[in-house]
């Protein structure tokens, strides 16, 4: 599962060659796991909606998600914009956190300022 392909991601970098290809591809991994553990139970699809900007249910109750031309769930913007950060930090900062941007056990903060209004809150 990868929120974000090998092409966006280097274009996120500004790399055109493919020497690290397999690092970044690894990177997207890794980064979208993290998105998925932190979102919970929440979506990283597009819902539909209808003129009322309402989602689109399904007959059983269930959103209706954005597709693409070939049929594929089409991911958030928000959530393909956190993890291109993800793998900007990742491969910048491979061998040390320099700059403190992660804290144990969280995501960056600009990361988690996109994902945190699509997240399921945890219940008490």
């Amino acid at each position: 599962m990868m929120y974000a392909t090998l092409e966006r991601a280097k274009a996120h970098l500004n790399m055109d060659h493919d020497e690290d290809d397999q690092l970044i591809t690894a990177y997207i991994k890794a980064a979208s796991g993290a998105v998925k553990n932190y979102l919970k139970s929440a979506s990283p699809y597009e819902v539909e909606r209808d003129s009322n900007d309402d989602p689109v249910l399904d007959s059983n109750g269930a959103p209706e998600y954005v597709r693409d031309s070939s049929g594929d769930k089409v991911i958030r913007f928000e959530v393909e914009a956190a993890v291109l950060l993800m793998v900007g930090h990742l491969y910048k900062d491979r061998d040390e956190n320099a700059d403190s941007a992660f804290e144990q056990s969280y995501l960056p903060k600009p990361v988690t300022a996109l994902l945190y209004p699509l997240r399921d809150p945890a219940l008490a």
